[in-house]
Formats: C-alpha cells, sequence, structure tokens
C-alpha cells in the first residue's frame, strides 16, 4: 500500500504552506512495466492534441481582405532581414552556457508568439545541436488552451471540467501562478488531468512530480501513475500555495488525475528528473497576452507558488497586443510596463532580464472599411520597443529588437513576399518559416547559437 506523510520543513514553515508527500508501491506492486504504458486515449474526445502549426489563430477571420497590392507597397515588398547583434554578455550572463556542470534556468513569458508555433521549438532545438539537454522544469497548467504548446509535454487529455482566472484580463490584481493564469475544477467526471511526460521517443525520465496547487476548503484527488492502480490524496484546506509531491520507484511515464472532492486550484506541476537536463526550459505563453499580466499579478503570491524554483534569465516578449489599437497610448502603456517590470524584480531581485519587442504589423486592406496606413502599426510597434528601452533600462532589462531583424517598420510586407512566405496572411503572426528564422535570431543573439 501507498503510505502518505505530511511534514513540514523548516523552509516550509517559514513560507508558510505544508507539503504532502505520497510514496508509490514497490515495483513488484506496478501493474504494468514502464516499456508496456498506452498512448494517452482522452476519454469522450478525440486523441490528445497536436502542437499548433504556427499558422494565425483560428479566431482571426480573413473574409474579406487582402494584402495592399504591390503597387501600394512599393518597396516595402522587398523581403529584409537584418541580422541582430550578440547582447551585450554582460547585461545579460545569465544566459551564458558556460559551465554547465549546474543546469541553466531560464523562463520565457508572452503572447501568441511563443504560445504555439516553431519559434521556442526552435531556440531549444538550438540548444540542443551544441550537446545540451533541455527539459522544463515548471510545466504550466495551460493544457486544452487554444494554440499553447508546452515543450516537454508529449500529450495530454484534459476535461471540461476545467475554467480559467486570466491575470492579463482581470480587473483587479489576483492571485497567480508563474503561469499568470490559474486553473479551476470542482469534484466530477470531467475534471480529470493525464499528462504524458515521455520525450518524443517514448523514454521516460521523470522521477517525481510535484503538483502546485489551493484547495480553498480542502479537496481530494485521485490518480493513476503509468495506468497502475488507484490511489487517493486528501488535500488541506489553506489560503497559500501547497506541493503535493508523487514519487514512483519506476520512471513516471504517464500520471492520470482527477477532482474526486471539493475544488482544486492547480498553478502548475513542477517536474524532477532522474537525469536532470541541462537546461531548464520553461515557457509561459498565452494567446492574446500582454505584459498587463504581470502588472495584475501579486508578486508575493507568484512568488511563493514558485515552491524554490529560480531562474538564471528571463524573457518577456510582449507589444503585438497592447499595439493592436490604432489609438495607443504610450503613457497608460509605460505605466503598466513600469508596474510590470517592478513585480518581476519583486519576485526575480538580480536575474537577467530581456525584453523581445514585438515583430513588425501590417494593415490588412478591405472593401468595407478605410484602409489605415501602410505602417500605422508598424510605427506604434516602433514607439512600443522605444518605451521597452526606456523602462527596461530602470530595471536592468536589455531589448532584442524583432522589429528591426524584419527590416524595421513596414518589414512585415516584406516577410509576407519572401519565397517561402516568413508571415501569416494576417500580417500580425508570422508563418512557420518566419518564427524559426526569429528563433535562430535570437538564439544567436542571446549566445547561443552560431
Amino acid at each position: 500500500m501507498a503510505h502518505v506523510s505530511r511534514f513540514i520543513t523548516m523552509g516550509a514553515w517559514c513560507m508558510g504552506f505544508i507539503a504532502l508527500s505520497i510514496a508509490r508501491p514497490t515495483a513488484a506492486q506496478d501493474s504494468l512495466p514502464v516499456a508496456n504504458i498506452s498512448d494517452l486515449a482522452c476519454p469522450n474526445a478525440p486523441p490528445a492534441p497536436k502542437p499548433p502549426s504556427g499558422r494565425p489563430s483560428a479566431g482571426v477571420s480573413m473574409v474579406g481582405t487582402q494584402m495592399p497590392s504591390d503597387a501600394e507597397l512599393g518597396p516595402l515588398a522587398r523581403t529584409v532581414i537584418r541580422d541582430q547583434p550578440v547582447l551585450d554578455p554582460s547585461a545579460i550572463s545569465g544566459f551564458a552556457l558556460g559551465d554547465t556542470t549546474q543546469p541553466r534556468r531560464i523562463a520565457f513569458w508572452g503572447d501568441s508568439h511563443i504560445a504555439g508555433g516553431p519559434l521556442m521549438p526552435t531556440i531549444i532545438e538550438t540548444l540542443r545541436s551544441r550537446g545540451l539537454s533541455v527539459a522544463p522544469r515548471f510545466l504550466p497548467p495551460t493544457m486544452g488552451r487554444a494554440n499553447i504548446n508546452l515543450p516537454g509535454l508529449r500529450a495530454y487529455c484534459i476535461g471540461s471540467g476545467w475554467s480559467t482566472e486570466i491575470a492579463y484580463t482581470s480587473a483587479t490584481p489576483i492571485a497567480s501562478g508563474p503561469a499568470l493564469m490559474n486553473r479551476m475544477a470542482d469534484a466530477g467526471p470531467d475534471s480529470y488531468l493525464w499528462l504524458d511526460l515521455r520525450n518524443a521517443v517514448r523514454q521516460p525520465n521523470v522521477r517525481q512530480l510535484q503538483l502546485v496547487y489551493r484547495a480553498p476548503a480542502g479537496a481530494t484527488i485521485g490518480y493513476t501513475i503509468n495506468d497502475g492502480e488507484p490511489f487517493s490524496a486528501p488535500l488541506a484546506a489553506a489560503s497559500d500555495s501547497q506541493t503535493l509531491t508523487i514519487r514512483s520507484d519506476r520512471p513516471i511515464s504517464t500520471i492520470k488525475l482527477r477532482v474526486t472532492q471539493g475544488k482544486l486550484v492547480l498553478y502548475g506541476l513542477i517536474l524532477d528528473y532522474i537525469q536532470p537536463p541541462t537546461i531548464t526550459f520553461d515557457v509561459f505563453g498565452l494567446p492574446s497576452a500582454t505584459v498587463r499580466g504581470w502588472a495584475n499579478a501579486d508578486p508575493d503570491y507568484l512568488a511563493q507558488t514558485l515552491h524554490g524554483v529560480n531562474y538564471d534569465g528571463v524573457v518577456l516578449e510582449y507589444g503585438t497586443n497592447e499595439g493592436a489599437a490604432s489609438d495607443f497610448d504610450a503613457d497608460k502603456y509605460a505605466a503598466t510596463l513600469t508596474q510590470a517590470l517592478t513585480h518581476l524584480r519583486k519576485v526575480f531581485p538580480s536575474i537577467s532580464c530581456v525584453l523581445v519587442g514585438p515583430p513588425d504589423r501590417g494593415s490588412l486592406r478591405s472593401g468595407k472599411v478605410r484602409p489605415l496606413p501602410l505602417l500605422a502599426y508598424g510605427h506604434i510597434h516602433q514607439r512600443i520597443e522605444g518605451i521597452q528601452r526606456q523602462v527596461g533600462n530602470q530595471f536592468g532589462c536589455t531589448v532584442w529588437s524583432w522589429q528591426d531583424l524584419m527590416g524595421g517598420p513596414g518589414g512585415s510586407y516584406g516577410w509576407a513576399h519572401a519565397q517561402p512566405s516568413m508571415m501569416g496572411r494576417d500580417l500580425i503572426h508570422l508563418s512557420p518559416d518566419g518564427y524559426r528564422r526569429t528563433g535562430r535570431a535570437l538564439a544567436h543573439s542571446l549566445g547561443w547559437g552560431p
């Protein structure tokens, strides 16, 4: 039988949380060898979702719109790619690979540009091409959200009973985990969450995982590991986030969870490996997100939900959604960014910080409305990057210019005319080739690529 033990360490006492540790039975009691673990077959649903393709979101309607004509674009139709320099090593020392005897810890926050498609996988593959192993440490609970790809998670199933609270859309500050969003589920048949933690060739390397959660009035979850026998874990009520540590004497390939009593607020999962990776690489991307998520998040609570996870370098990639309005308010954006970076520095006082400015954006044509000037959004994005440089400098953050990589304001049109095209049809998102080109350029500037 499994045994449950509650313990309070000195560090946990100081942080005000209780860790609940659950140990699995001996190997002889496991019902299936690791090699025979089946792929996930989601209940009452199609197979586990595949990663997004990098195309524009399905929510973007292209009906009745078209690219500006070549005659209107003139020289803007020419594709420009400006090589970006390596960022000052002294300003981004936390990103330096150097001595890899200790894992380098990196995290990216941003919008749809990093949430789905090949931008983040390209950067990860650049690191792996140098012989480095890369895997996530803190897995955000964004499974099932549209156009999100979670590097390091092979597959998942999630029930319809989960709801979402998002920091950047909140009217008031919220208690959030590092994903800047929380997932909640009440007990019921649709409160399940199944994860396949094996790598792409179905090999397991996770030795234990910690659920980071809060159970407002207490809760109970049921779970199985590697399709083994079912177990149940009671979760005590508390106001701060807690951890539930689930261990196994065999590598964990799959875990299937369900809320069986009460309500669970899930902040994410911390993964521990049999063979720790050289680089821990966490991606907290949310489509349509803005830096307001960091401005709205309670920094003290966010720091507590990390439960010891820290980073050497962080990247914040925002600006596209802030610049979506033609009446962009520069002063308001500067104030929001200042609040966001104040919170970031309260959570991570001294780590290296890079702000990735928005890519260029073009203006589509429609017969129904008066067209915007060709460089309307391009100039707004240029102003956003300028504010990022000014405000970021106050907080020790370096800025990387995505728009300059594309040739400056109007570069989106040239990227759309590239062969193959490097821009999406909405002139907001990039094509898969455009994201891969950006990933290689950013990796180079961070000192990771050729």
